[in-house]
């Protein structure tokens, strides 16, 4: 499942808002930022990762959250798309046997990399 729109990024340096596109590979949650004139950037998180996946009721509308590291993401609702999402991330990341998920807690830069491309 794809979820596509903008989403506010908080990290060390402030808040920002990104377009891009969220979707989850392998045991890898993909950020595609979306930059004008066809550029973009491809961020990967390990779905391991993850914490404080939440949906938030507000005004009509909902709000996906969840963070990984040091980097807080807050996705808007448009579709009625972030319930079926938060489930797949929530069961993506448990379906990792405990002791596997010691093993892959940290990911080296090479890893990254790799997986990025």
């Amino acid at each position: 499942m794809i979820i596509e729109g903008i989403c506010k990024v908080y990290s060390e340096i402030g808040m920002e808002y990104q377009y891009g596109e969220f979707y989850v590979e392998r045991d890898y949650l993909v950020f595609e930022q979306n930059y004008s004139y066809g550029l973009g950037k491809r961020h990967t998180y390990p779905l391991i990762s993850l914490r404080n996946i939440a949906l938030i009721p507000e005004k009509g509308s909902m709000y996906l959250t969840f963070s990984c590291e040091n980097t807080r993401f807050e996705i808007t609702d448009h579709a009625n798309e972030l319930k079926p999402f938060a489930d797949e991330l929530r069961a993506e990341r448990y379906d990792v046997p405990p002791q596997q998920a010691n093993r892959r807690n940290k990911y080296t830069p090479h890893h990254h990399y790799v997986f990025a491309k």
